[in-house]
């Protein structure tokens, strides 16, 4: 129970971040000159870190946290997993998506948010600006970057269960993408309080 619900509070979070505009995240016509010039290996960041969050992370995420699980109804306690060769294909589908995303996440100098994206709800006492995250990030980009391994290590564990059609173990697999999440969201998101602030 208490995984659970740690689960459905960091989705929750992560939709939270995901709800940054009122329209789906696209890049504004501004973007590409606030954009910076491609690194070497042609690769160039386009979307925002929260444009990502709202159109992959979250949303696969969510679908294979809710792929098994126990559903209780007034019909009755069922167990649901994925069971039939499509139902195992579209779990697959949303783990590569999840795992190609963590690669996005490395590409180097992604805004957190585009000038002008906000969050729909209020932040949180000690959360980041887009400003201040973007700053925290360059600061310490290998720690990010070993977040963003850790996103990908967990979600490639996690299509290896699917490979396997293990039910079981895709059920724990999902408790390590909650916890990779969650690391990187307490260091560039909403980080404690220095101790003996008021909170």
């Amino acid at each position: 129970m208490r995984r659970t619900n740690s689960l459905l509070v960091s989705i929750a979070v992560v939709l939270t971040l995901a709800a940054c505009s009122p329209k789906p995240a696209a890049p504004p016509p501004s973007a590409a000159a606030e954009t910076s010039a491609s690194p070497a290996g042609g690769l160039q960041a386009v979307d925002s870190v929260v444009g990502l969050m709202a159109g992959q992370i979250a949303p696969s995420s969510a679908f294979l946290w809710e792929a098994v699980g126990t559903v209780t109804t007034k019909k009755g306690t069922e167990e649901k997993q994925p069971r039939t060769d499509a139902e195992w294909a579209a779990v697959r589908r949303q783990a590569l998506i999840l795992i190609e995303a963590s690669n996005l996440l490395m590409v180097p100098n992604r805004h957190v948010a585009w000038t002008g994206e906000h969050r729909a709800n209020p932040p949180g006492p000690t959360d980041l600006t887009p400003e201040q995250a973007d700053a925290a990030i360059a600061k310490n980009w290998p720690a990010f970057m070993a977040f963003a391994v850790s996103l990908r290590s967990s979600a490639l564990e996690t299509l290896k269960t699917i490979d396997a059609k293990d039910a079981n173990a895709l059920m724990e697999s999902g408790g390590a993408i909650d916890e990779a999440c969650e690391a990187c969201h307490k260091v560039f998101w909403y980080p404690d309080p220095p101790a003996g602030a008021a909170k």
